[in-house]
């Protein structure tokens, strides 16, 4: 009986598609600069996540850069755990929100989806901004711990997304950390490079 609950599982996630990311109206669209794409809701996000098949080895963490465990952040969506979710997320992305939106998933994690081989692979990118937004909005935002100063001063040169995630990921670590910039804001491509 349980091989039987395990392959209707697979087949009703097979048969859900994939989830259309919510756009501002055309007509209100060019009267602002936010976002067009409005994001997932939560019911959209859960849908989407439950089209997840928690594959024994999952090809998506080893398509992206920064390992993240996107099964495990995935199937807490699917649960409705959306703190959860982003707690996952940054145990090995200091920046979930930004890769959620301009990260090339489509090259990456979603390529390598095996989802994909027969259709649409898992939306991770749009469920990964999903979860880091719930977060931000819901204002439950987890401080890391610190560990005790270590003495050591160090510099890191740049303040675009790398330098930041270094910079936070040495601070946490208990270093004195200065961070320099040559531009007149931090934030690098996120500034200078996107659109607004």
């Amino acid at each position: 009986m349980e091989n039987k609950e395990k392959v209707d599982k697979k087949e009703k996630k097979e048969k859900i598609p994939r989830q259309a990311m919510p756009e501002q109206d055309p007509k209100k669209r060019v009267r602002n600069f936010d976002e067009v794409p409005i994001g997932y809701t939560a019911e959209l996000a859960i849908t989407e996540a439950k089209r997840c098949v928690q594959c024994k080895k999952p090809g998506c963490i080893s398509g992206c850069p920064v390992d993240v465990k996107i099964p495990e952040f995935i199937e807490l969506i699917a649960e409705g755990d959306f703190i959860g979710a982003a707690r996952k997320l940054k145990e090995t992305n200091s920046l979930p929100a930004v890769c959620g939106r301009v990260c090339p998933q489509e090259d990456q994690c979603e390529k390598v989806c095996i989802l994909a081989k027969k259709g649409e692979s898992v939306a991770i990118g749009r469920l990964e901004r999903f979860a880091a937004d719930y977060e931000r909005k819901s204002g439950n935002i987890l401080i890391p711990e610190m560990a005790p100063p270590t003495g050591k001063k160090i510099a890191v040169v740049g303040a675009g997304p790398a330098g930041l995630t270094i910079a936070g990921d040495l601070v946490k670590m208990g270093h004195d950390v200065t961070v320099f910039e040559a531009l007149h804001k931090s934030g690098g491509v996120l500034i200078y490079g996107i659109p607004e």
